[in-house]
């Protein structure tokens, strides 16, 4: 899959901008505060349908205009595609081939992409949802029907707390219909989480001892409140029975794969809590490096790679490495820098010069 364009109206900082992208290596330079970021959101945005984090409407669309649109044309060997995405203070709309697309998760695996930002690092060191977000985004890449269960689980999760907050006179049998869907939804959500991490964990390993230059021992763990010895289904719906009155009291649903805790470990040790700075900064490179190899080895595709200024964040040792997983890599690249003197990628380069607003784009050969 190669992204050959992209026509940018006010998003974010460019008002009205055409990129023509080269196939396989793509950078853009520029000082800190000028729009590589935004660029790279962009790209994110027309191929995954959304933003890298949760940004409202105002935040995507320039200031002092009302709307803004992306236009991107994407060849692949199902053919060619043309996206469209149109936002406005009130609404999304997304067409596919001039065909409107009304529920986004029907087409979310659709492309493949893998970022690389300085913010990774709190997948190792931040909060269990921060975990558990990451690993669902990979999922969802793979089998999107993960997304949609996703989406029904939290709809029937706030349903259930909803009635446990307001219903003084509860009983098990008024929100058993709700504890079905949850055992339903859930069950799936932890089976796919515990196969994904299953088929990880050796990759990880493997890239983690290649990053870091040790043999070091790395972990994925899966604290799930669900009994896995058994019927992953008919044990979370026996969890929920058993947690009823404790719910009650508590007017939240306290067990469930949104309570679930996700844990890397180095040498045995809790990484979130004893890793290195530089050992963190090693697995979370891993952990997308792994993340690539799955996609490949699971759909038989190769993800665009999107890297926001992580050449600043890495010693000289992970920064070869990074550049050799890139030179050997056969998909398209897109990667922010303040200084081409960071990169060491050898061969063409089509470079995108930012600065003021205004871009200007120059082949390169490194």
């Amino acid at each position: 899959m190669i992204l050959k364009s992209l026509t940018l109206k006010n998003f974010k900082s460019y008002r009205a901008e055409t990129f023509s992208f080269h196939d396989r290596f793509n950078l853009i330079i520029g000082e800190n505060a000028q729009g590589k970021t935004n660029l790279l959101e962009a790209i994110h945005f027309l191929l995954r349908f959304k933003p890298f984090r949760v940004l409202r409407s105002e935040e995507i669309i320039s200031f002092g205009a009302t709307e803004c649109r992306l236009k991107g044309e994407i060849s692949s060997e199902a053919g060619f595609d043309e996206i469209n995405i149109f936002l406005d203070e009130n609404h999304k709309t997304l067409k596919l081939n001039n065909k409107i697309v009304y529920n986004s998760s029907k087409v979310s695996g659709r492309y493949n992409v893998v970022t690389f930002l300085p913010s990774d690092i709190e997948i190792v060191k931040s909060s269990p949802q921060v975990r558990r977000r990451f690993l669902d985004t990979l999922i969802c890449s793979l089998a999107p029907s993960h997304l949609r269960d996703l989406k029904q689980y939290q709809r029937a999760l706030s349903q259930r707390n909803a009635v446990l907050a307001r219903t003084h006179s509860l009983t098990q049998e008024k929100i058993d219909v709700w504890d079905e869907q949850l055992a339903q939804k859930g069950s799936r959500i932890i089976s796919r989480r515990l196969e994904t991490i299953n088929k990880m964990s050796p990759l990880l390993e493997e890239v983690y001892q290649n990053t870091s230059g040790t043999d070091q021992k790395i972990g994925i763990h899966y604290d799930c409140g669900v009994d896995l010895s058994d019927d992953i289904e008919q044990s979370f719906k026996a969890g929920l029975r058993q947690n009823f009155d404790k719910d009650k009291k508590r007017l939240h649903t306290t067990a469930g794969p949104h309570r679930d805790k996700i844990s890397f470990t180095i040498s045995d040790k809790d990484a979130s809590v004893y890793s290195s700075q530089g050992e963190a900064k090693s697995l979370a490179l891993a952990l997308r490096a792994a993340e690539i190899r799955m996609v490949e080895n699971m759909l038989g595709k190769t993800p665009v790679l999107l890297l926001d200024d992580i050449t600043s964040e890495l010693d000289s040792n992970r920064k070869k490495f990074l550049f050799r997983l890139l030179q050997d890599y056969t998909g398209q690249i897109f990667i922010t820098t303040t200084s081409i003197k960071e990169i060491l990628y050898k061969g063409q380069i089509r470079g995108f010069h930012i600065k003021d607003g205004s871009v200007r784009q120059k082949d390169i050969e490194t």
